[in-house]
């Protein structure tokens, strides 16, 4: 039965949930950046665990022949096939409405430069030194007008967004000056929207497929349910 299979589906989001919480080369940078990201894996894990433990109650009840067992089981992989497909339909329809307009409007609003304490001015130089960019859609968003440029007058944009010969802010900059001119290699030219975009759509295809894989299972498990529920006396 097909229910047998609902464990192997239910293992597999545990250990991509296992894995995007705590690979190091991977993951780590992402969650570290978008809490979001670190929830998403801890949910994972919790569906997983669900279904195997669902997983289970199906293959007691194709083995026992119990009826009461196979509606439980139907019922409870329904509610978990549903509660699942609503999840991704809800996270297309808001992924699609983001837009970088309404994080562009907020950094020259609200960022304060390399020395900002605040979060929002932290938050933004550790994004755009780990994920070698600048700004949100490139080194002209700190230009007339923003926040940044009434603190500093006459800087183009902040050291964040420079080369550095090292990892993160520990890395010393290539130049500032090279930098400051806006020489190939010295600056960051690419913003973090397209950036953040490519490196979350590269991370997600792996839990993407499994989570596909795993609907795909659910989907045969109800329908071998339904048939040995009526099949059964």
């Amino acid at each position: 039965m097909c229910a047998s299979q609902l464990p192997v589906g239910g293992i597999c989001l545990v250990s991509v949930g296992v894995w995007v919480a705590v690979d190091p080369a991977g993951f780590q940078d992402i969650v570290a950046a978008k809490p979001v990201l670190s929830v998403g894996a801890y949910l994972l894990l919790a569906v997983g665990i669900a279904l195997s433990l669902l997983g289970f109650l199906g293959c007691c009840g194709a083995l026992r022949r119990s009826r009461p067992l196979l509606l439980l089981f139907f019922v409870l992989v329904s509610l978990v096939f549903v509660t699942q497909l609503v999840g991704a339909v809800l996270f297309l329809a808001h992924w699609k409405q983001i837009r970088p307009e309404l994080f562009l409007s907020e950094l020259r609003r609200s960022y304060c430069g390399d020395e900002g304490a605040e979060v929002f001015s932290v938050a933004w130089n550790t994004l755009m030194v780990t994920f070698s960019c600048c700004g949100v859609l490139g080194p002209e968003d700190f230009g007339n007008g923003s926040h940044f440029q009434e603190l500093h007058p006459g800087t183009p944009w902040p050291q964040a967004c420079c080369a550095r010969d090292g990892l993160l802010q520990a890395g010393e900059l290539l130049s500032w000056e090279q930098c400051q001119e806006r020489n190939p290699g010295y600056i960051h030219e690419q913003g973090c929207f397209p950036t953040f975009s490519k490196t979350l759509q590269k991370y997600t295809s792996v839990p993407g497929m499994c989570s596909l894989a795993v609907l795909g299972i659910e989907i045969f498990a109800m329908f071998f349910a339904f048939c040995l529920y009526y099949n059964f006396d």
